[in-house]
């Protein structure tokens, strides 16, 4: 399951790279940005946090990280969206 999980996480991450190398209009590419932030990081967070190797510190750095990951990068993608819009108004 837990592998499942980072590749499933992995993929999306490298789609999303992909669309955002492919695409100029700069909105557009916000939103591939949090694609990865939103959906691939606790993809991968939840499969390295049921890894069998894992023990109860690695899962909690794993899980902090990823949670901060998940809050931030929404937040950091909006941010930059509404700083674009206003340098490009004028």
């Amino acid at each position: 399951m837990s592998t499942a999980l980072i590749w499933a996480g992995t993929l999306v991450a490298a789609f999303a790279t992909v669309r955002l190398l492919l695409t100029r209009d700069r909105f557009l590419r916000l939103h591939f940005v949090s694609a990865g932030s939103a959906v691939a990081a606790p993809l991968v967070t939840a499969g390295l946090a049921l890894a069998p190797w894992s023990s109860w510190h690695d899962v909690a750095k794993v899980v902090l990280t990823g949670l901060l990951l998940l809050v931030t990068g929404p937040a950091t993608v909006i941010a930059t969206a509404r700083a674009s819009r206003r340098s490009s108004r004028g």
